[in-house]
């Protein structure tokens, strides 16, 4: 891509805050971003829970399960006289300083060019994350900056840190709210789309900003860490806890040690990476390790008398109880494959709620016994579509891959479809179903054929991508289209073909001419250097206009939604009875998550991990 020469990136810090920078303080802090720890128990939980078995939940709690947020600063290029240079602050001494240490000469020209712009860029680094994983990235112009427009724009390499408040690491502090810059945790590069989406925005402030998708790459592995409580703080309880979690877990992790799920570090901590089956859904994974026993003990007896049955035997009766089968599922699941015999009992029980759960629990644990159940719930019952759908994605196994097939044709129901596809190609991106094609070094263009209704979406988060579903969509002429350098043209006349040109500011005009099939326009503005946003652009206008056979989407993905906020919309009477018991299923999986603010996604994983135990608390004698 040509926007790729010019200056080199820096790498620097920025907060959400705008005038942190003014009064950091460079300590060389050692990881100095704040993850605060997920709290599993609160004093007022009950102090026995329905089956009286310790469980890692009783001795620890979860750490590093917020995302920790990253900012920085870099230099945007290729504007073509939108640019222009920032105020005299932390911001641009921070520039200058790294474009100096890069040996740039006449760096006031460089800042000052009305081709470049100085901007802040925002991310952070999920929970769980690994090393070279993608980061979404937020990009903005500082407040007083001279550029009126990032459009067109591309984000040469820069540097993103972790950072946290004076006030935040030390209660007692009464100074500024300071940000202290911590360490490089990752990179950021990219062109840079503004205006996402197809609602309405201020144009203005749109073009201020933008995102790059999948433009940060993490330089560090980003552990879950699991933390000894007081009274448990001993180096034999915590080396036996990562021994009962890989006793559990087996395989399937990347860059850890001995192939181990958990690590002991010391009597405090323990590092806790993700099975590859758990990948896309962490919520779950955290859920399930804290409901590992910590004895071998799933068929010890419990309870009084005639009432004396093992763990396992009560699992495998409240798995069956609609008004427990969700925490039962999960406590099932974390003793391992064994459960799956009394799992698979639940898959021809009568209430919809027992069925899924015990499905779900059976795909995490590598049973293809649960597929054709899963694949009924996606359709039938759209509070386990989300669900549904990932644990499908963990599933390997033919039943699987079968079944995301013949979802993706569902009509009348594009996040029905889209959720299948993307399943899909994160379960196999070489699936003939899915695969696709990397156009421009810029983004994907997927085809997929369709019994359904044709539709065009579009993605805004994870990976920039295009996907066609059925027959091939066309622009209807007349039609004329501006979409950065690009324009796509068509009279009246024009029955089988259009005109892409380009128009870039001091160079050559470009032009090609192709079909008015949406696929073949997408690949002749490749061919003659469109980006992502350009494509985007372009869908936005033929959305707006009506100039496509089809509708288009952007970010029909399956959510998760609790009964309670069912309930409280007035909508939620037949969930209620879906989930009887105030039972909650959990946040959005990691696979489909798309517009939740960490800070709302942590409290919604707190209010979930105290339920599961409130669930299992004793029962009230009747």
């Amino acid at each position: 891509m040509t926007r790729r020469v010019g200056v080199g990136g820096v790498p620097g810090s920025a907060g959400r805050l705008h005038l942190w920078l003014a009064g950091a303080l460079f300590l060389g802090l050692v990881g100095c971003s704040h993850n605060a720890l997920t709290r599993g128990q609160t004093e007022d939980e009950p102090e026995h829970d329905r089956y009286a078995v310790k469980t890692v939940g009783d001795v620890t709690v979860v750490g590093n399960a917020e995302p920790v947020a990253l900012g920085g600063v870099g230099l945007i290029v290729g504007l073509e006289g939108t640019g222009g240079d920032s105020p005299a602050d932390a911001y641009r001494a921070m520039m200058v300083t790294e474009l100096q240490r890069q040996h740039v000469k006449n760096v006031k020209d460089v800042l000052s060019s009305p081709n470049h712009a100085l901007v802040i860029i925002e991310g952070s680094l999920p929970p769980g994350a690994a090393k070279d994983d993608p980061i979404d990235l937020e990009i903005k112009l500082p407040p007083g900056s001279k550029a009126t427009s990032l459009r067109g724009g591309y984000l040469k390499k820069a540097y993103l840190f972790n950072y946290d408040t004076a006030r935040h690491l030390s209660p007692n502090y009464s100074g500024n709210a300071n940000m202290l810059m911590g360490h490089k945790v990752a990179t950021a590069e990219g062109a840079i789309l503004v205006n996402a989406g197809l609602s309405d925005a201020d144009e203005g402030a749109a073009l201020r900003q933008g995102r790059i998708w999948g433009g940060g790459r993490s330089r560090v592995d980003q552990p879950f860490g699991l933390m000894m409580s007081p009274d448990s703080q001993k180096a034999s309880i915590s080396a036996l806890v990562a021994e009962r979690i890989n006793e559990t877990f087996h395989g399937g992790v990347r860059n850890a040690v001995e192939n181990k799920v958990a690590i002991a570090n010391n009597n405090i901590a323990i590092s806790l990476r993700v099975p590859s089956q758990y990948r896309h859904n962490l919520q779950r994974y955290l859920r399930v390790v804290r409901l590992v026993p910590m004895g071998h003990g799933a068929d010890v007896p419990t309870g009084e008398g005639a009432l004396r049955h093992s763990y396992r035997q009560r699992l495998e009766a409240d798995v069956l109880d609609p008004a427990h089968t969700v925490v039962a599922a999960l406590r099932l699941e974390a003793l391992g494959t064994s459960s799956i015999p009394g799992l698979k009992k639940g898959l021809k029980h009568a209430h919809p709620l027992v069925r899924f759960c015990c499905a779900e629990s059976l795909a995490y644990l590598g049973s293809p016994t649960c597929g054709e159940e899963l694949g009924k719930a996606v359709v039938q019952q759209p509070l386990f579509r989300a669900f549904a759908l990932t644990a499908l994605a963990s599933l390997d196994e033919a039943v699987a891959h079968t079944q995301l097939r013949e979802l993706m044709h569902t009509a009348g129901d594009d996040e029905t479809r889209i959720g299948a596809f993307r399943a899909l190609r994160v379960l196999d991106e070489r699936d003939p179903a899915v695969a696709g094609e990397l156009l421009n070094e810029s983004f994907w263009l997927h085809c997929v054929e369709s019994k359904s209704e044709p539709m065009v979406h579009f993605s805004t988060t994870k990976r920039a991508e295009v996907v066609l579903f059925g027959e091939a969509p066309r622009l209807s002429p007349p039609f004329s289209f501006l979409a950065g350098e690009f324009v796509v043209t068509a009279t009246a006349d024009d029955r089988i073909r259009c005109t892409v040109g380009r128009f870039p500011r001091g160079g050559a005009v470009a032009r090609k001419q192709c079909g008015l099939e949406l696929e073949a326009v997408l690949r002749a503005m490749a061919d003659l250097g469109a980006s992502y946003p350009e494509v985007i652009a372009l869908l936005q206008q033929a959305h707006g206009t009506a100039g496509l056979t089809c509708r288009v989407r952007c970010d029909a993905l399956p959510q998760a939604t609790s009964v309670y906020e069912l309930v409280r919309i007035g909508q939620g009477k037949g969930d209620a009875e879906l989930l009887p018991g105030g039972q909650d299923l959990g946040v959005t999986p990691t696979l489909y998550e798309s517009g939740i603010s960490p800070r709302a996604s942590q409290a919604r994983q707190r209010e979930a991990m105290l339920r599961d135990r409130q669930a299992s608390a004793p029962a009230q004698p009747e």
